[in-house]
This record gives C-alpha cells, structure tokens and sequence, in this order.
C-alpha cells in the first residue's frame, strides 16, 4: 500500500482523523417510578457497528455520597461474554420482567438479577460509567481521600459516564461525581432546581446522536403499569443540546432512540454514515492495529477492513 498517496489526498481534503468511542452509553433508568426498583431498571450501551463484541467493557456504579464513602464501587458487570446486537444496542437489566416497549428483535438483552443489587442503583449522588480493562471489584475505593478527584484508577480505558450530586449536603458533607473525569457528562444541580429551591435526582438519562443529553424524572404513561411504558416529565428535567424532533418523551430500553440510526459495518467514525471519511481513516491506519480501523476486529487493518468499508459506501448518508 502506497502510504504516501494517502497522506497527500489527506492534506488535499483537510480531513482531520480522530479516535472515537465504538462503544456508549444511550440510555439508562435508575429510579423507575413505583417501587421496587430492582427488577426495572436498565442500562442501555450501543455500538457504531452491528454485533460488536465487547471483550473488556465494563459498567460499574460508583458511589458519590458522602454517607457511602464518594468512589466507592457499587456494583461492577463484565460484558465481556456479550456482543452487541445487529442495530448495535445491548440492554442490561436487573430482572427478567419485560419493560414496555419490548426491546427489538435485534438487541442483544443480557438479564442478570439484581444486577445492580439487590435494592438497586443509588438514587442520591451516583455515577454511572463505562470503561474497558477494568481491573478492581465491588467495595474497592477510587477516591481514597474523598475529596471528588480519581486517585485510585482502576481501569484500562473510561469510554462514558453520567453522574449527578443530589445537593444535600449536611454541614461537613461533601458528595462528588466523577463522570466528567470518566468521558462523560455530570447534570448539575443548577440544570435542576424546582421553583422553590428543591433539587430533583434524575430517573433517566438518554443520549442522543445528535449529541443532546436529557436527564428527568419519570413517570407512568397513561394506563402503564410498573413495567410501563415510562415517559419523561415535562417539568422535572435537564436538556443539553437540542433533542430531536422526533423525541416523544417516551423511555425506550432497547430500542433506538428516536432521530437515531442503526449500527453499519464499516462506520469507522461513527457517524452513522459510511463515506469517504471511514474509507480515509481506514487507508490512513492500512497495516496497523487501530481498533476503530480494524472493522472485523481481527488485530490488523488490512484487505477485509478495507472491502467492509467498501461494500457499505453510502449506507446511512
């Protein structure tokens, strides 16, 4: 392969070639309405290509309260037996009670009770991560000093995070969250303070591929049981960014999220688009080991990176 040509059409187009997460975070509810919440709730991951296998992932909880020692790890679920489904979504839940609406047929679902303990996630200050190598387990501690900065990492790789403070610090409290320090996004106390002052934890959080963020409380749908259909308050929530116009204030584990496309073999930027872009970086990276480059995951860039690419060029533009 004639590398030289490649880095001239690079400098010719200004195309920029930049590492991004094949794997995040979409959607997650950690306080569905009615009780209890173990059993209901969910965490939902994607991948910008279809049965993407997830050797090394991890999602762990950490706690922020200040009552529960802030980085101490709640929970931990090693995902590396699973894959993702064909749309790229995997859904892990905590009971094996169908939520509403039915997760796709394509979603791979991995039910492990009480996943995330047995009463649950935190519903006060939390954080909620995924990263890759992760290397300690349940009761180990990331903030040893607690004074809300990583000093103890556990891990190979933070690829995403959500985390909030429920801003109810005693005298001499001090909660934290460590999302930002994880890859990821932190909704601040001021995104959610009622009129008189009070400040709501969220229920879920949903990402979108446009980039916007929404964290809310949740409630029933009109005639939903425990299991829902959930929907999002219209008052109790934090947008970042604009969500799309599609977005019905409906949860939907399992599903994608509405203005949001399918996983595509051969989306190298996740884009959801395979262009010249993908076809660029693979070139750029030909006879390497770039992960995001490797679309077969075989350890190489190569000839069959190279043709998947191909074979898709123009799928979801």
């Amino acid at each position: 392969m004639e590398m030289r040509g490649i880095t001239t059409i690079l400098a010719l187009t200004g195309a920029v070639l930049t590492a991004t997460a094949q794997v995040r975070i979409t959607e997650a509810m950690v306080n569905p309405p009615g009780s209890p919440d173990a059993g209901r709730e969910f965490i939902e991951i994607q991948s910008c290509r279809p049965n993407f296998p997830l050797q090394g992932y991890w999602l762990i909880g950490i706690d922020g309260e200040w009552f529960y020692n802030p980085g101490n790890i709640h929970w931990a679920i090693d995902l590396s037996n699973y894959s993702t489904g064909a749309n790229g979504l995997l859904l892990v839940r905590d009971g094996t009670a169908v939520l509403l609406p039915e997760p796709a047929a394509e979603t791979t679902v991995v039910t492990i009770q009480d996943a995330f303990t047995q009463a649950g996630m935190g519903n006060d200050s939390y954080t909620v991560a995924l990263v890759r190598g992760f290397r300690g387990q349940v009761g180990d501690d990331i903030d040893t000093n607690d004074d809300g900065i990583i000093d103890n990492v556990l891990w190979d790789e933070a690829i995403h995070a959500f985390g909030w403070t429920d801003d109810e610090v005693a005298l001499g409290e001090f909660d934290a969250t460590y999302a930002t320090q994880l890859n990821g996004v932190d909704i601040p106390p001021a995104m959610r303070r009622r009129a008189d002052g009070s400040t709501w934890e969220p229920d879920v959080t949903i990402f979108f591929q446009n980039g916007s963020i929404i964290a809310a409380d949740a409630g029933r749908a009109s005639g939903a049981g425990d299991f829902g259909p959930f929907l999002t308050s219209t008052s109790n929530r934090a947008i970042i960014g604009t969500l799309p116009a599609q977005f019905n204030r409906e949860i939907t584990p399992g599903n994608l999220n509405p203005g949001d496309k399918p996983a595509i073999a051969g989306d190298v930027n996740c884009d959801r688009c395979v262009n010249d872009s993908d076809l660029l970086q693979v070139l750029f990276n030909f006879g390497g080991d770039d992960p995001a480059s490797d679309v077969n995951g075989d350890g190489v860039v190569n000839d069959s990176d190279l043709l998947t690419v191909l074979f898709s060029f123009g799928q979801g533009c």
